[in-house]
């Protein structure tokens, strides 16, 4: 799915408008509509609801959905926001269509923002995604009084106050919705942690906006969804052998941390390598085989930590990092691994630390190659920390660039980073996977499905994609608090049946 900037969705409205054809003022009525029907089905048992309208086109849905609601026998009242004297021509209309008995009432001083004591739902339509300067005046002190209140809030399009396009400094005068309900695409910025509180749950609402200009129109921001997915996944055929899926090689563990190097190598036959090989030390070759049986063990000549390369040439990818360490011996047989592998490699945990301080190793990492910093390793990497995530993703996307590498910026809605400049977010996963070893299960799986011929970039993302929704199965199962990454490697097959409906 393509994300696009606030001008963007302008630009999509008017052209809808201009060749469907359809009238704004119908345009607004479908998508007030499609809000309505999802509150019916979601929501049915919450029969109070106010609605803080401003007078542009986002409270001119507002409106639409109050009249709907009460059509529907909705208790519903709304107030008027008059932050500006231009009002919408829509929003005209929409108001002259509200029935005489939903009680309506203006905010045009601060005197007339209401002190929210009643048990309703609150609905934001106060500001839409265009929104350029922080909130003032009677609006600041409407949003205000919003969030003091405990009232669930549902925010239409984008919260009032949050910036869609770049870095929110006004905390304090942004809506903190418990949902949203954005229209058509997400936002940019409903996708960082850090507004997380304004954006709550996030639900996209179609409104069959024009298909014709949304493959037409160029961006380089995509939102994976399960249609992605599948577009990517190669399911098997009846005849097909091991040998067409790869030789996987990972290279992880020391003494004390042969459980990361266990997970990567289980991951990597959950997502389907045809064959699978650990290096470890030689403390962990008895565990390997022991605990996998399905995968091969080379033991490396110490017994603690990495020091000796391998004949990398015979495998199909190589993933490195899980639970190795940064001893200087290691340091060089890594380096020497990197240095030998002609095709795209996988790296995590310490292997990125390694490179954060070694910068020559960069013209030894073969062209698009895989790292998969969480925030603390990709900091290190690009030796700042940053204050914000729009800084953070500009960063990894000019690194991803500048090296010809894809980088998995790991979090909420992760960010793969590709070197054309694309950046694709996840959909799935959740907190659950905040824990040790989601990292590690994460480079298995990244790594096997690059053994088995899928492309670097098809890799990065089919493999984010899948681990965030085997670790939704998991937590289906175990809950957030208990699901361990274990889990979400026994749940890599629900993750695939899922791609085959």
């Amino acid at each position: 799915m393509k994300l696009f900037t606030t001008q963007q969705i302008r630009d999509w409205d008017i052209y809808t408008i201009k060749n469907e054809p359809i009238d704004s003022i119908d345009l607004m009525e479908r998508a007030a509509n499609r809000l309505t029907d999802w509150y019916y089905e979601n929501c049915e048992r919450y029969t109070d609801i106010t609605f803080f309208c401003g007078v542009g086109n986002n409270g001119g849905d507002g409106l639409v959905m109050a009249r709907l609601l009460h059509l529907l026998h909705f208790n519903v009242k709304c107030y008027i926001v008059h932050f500006s004297d231009k009002i919408s021509e829509d929003f005209k209309q929409n108001l002259s269509r509200l029935p005489k008995n939903v009680p309506c009432y203006d905010i045009k001083e601060d005197s007339d923002v209401p002190v929210i004591n009643d048990e309703t739902v609150l609905v934001d339509c106060i500001f839409g995604s265009g929104l350029s300067r922080p909130p003032k005046g009677i609006t600041q002190k409407t949003i205000i009084e919003i969030n003091r209140s405990n009232n669930p809030v549902i925010a239409i399009d984008i919260a009032s106050g949050l910036y869609a396009d770049h870095y929110s400094t006004h905390f304090q005068t942004i809506i903190e919705a418990d949902i949203t309900l954005t229209l058509e695409v997400p936002k940019l910025a409903m996708l960082f942690p850090e507004n997380d509180k304004n954006v709550g749950e996030l639900n996209i609402i179609p409104i069959d906006l024009s298909k014709k200009f949304k493959e037409e129109t160029p961006s380089n921001y995509f939102f994976t969804t399960h249609k992605n997915a599948q577009e990517i996944y190669r399911p098997r055929k009846r005849f097909d052998h091991k040998g067409k899926f790869g030789n996987l090689l990972i290279v992880g563990g020391s003494k004390g941390m042969i459980g990361a190097v266990q997970l990567a190598t289980k991951a990597g036959l959950r997502a389907g390598a045809g064959k699978t090989t650990a290096l470890v030390p030689a403390c962990g070759y008895e565990i390997i085989q022991a605990t996998i049986p399905e995968a091969m063990c080379i033991s490396d000549p110490s017994r603690n930590h990495i020091v000796a390369s391998t004949l990398v040439s015979k495998y199909s990818a190589i993933g490195i990092g899980p639970g190795i360490g940064q001893h200087e011996q290691t340091q060089k047989a890594v380096r020497s691994i990197i240095e030998d592998a002609e095709k795209p490699i996988v790296l995590d945990a310490d292997a990125l630390n390694m490179l954060s301080e070694n910068d020559e190793w960069w013209s030894l990492i073969p062209e698009n190659s895989i790292l998969t910093p969480h925030l603390g390793e990709f900091e290190r990497l690009a030796g700042i920390q940053f204050i914000n995530s729009f800084d953070r993703l500009e960063a990894a996307s000019k690194m991803a660039k500048e090296h010809n590498v894809i980088i998995v910026l790991k979090g909420a809605n992760t960010a793969i980073c590709l070197p054309n400049g694309q950046i694709h977010f996840n959909s799935t996963g959740n907190a659950g996977l905040a824990k040790g070893g989601s990292g590690d299960a994460l480079l298995g799986i990244i790594s096997s499905l690059l053994a088995q011929k899928y492309k670097p970039y098809e890799a990065a993302i089919l493999g984010v994609y899948l681990h965030g929704k085997a670790g939704d199965y998991a937590s289906a199962d175990k809950g957030f608090e208990s699901m361990v990454a274990s889990d979400v490697i026994e749940s890599l097959g629900k993750a695939f049946f899922e791609l085959l409906k």
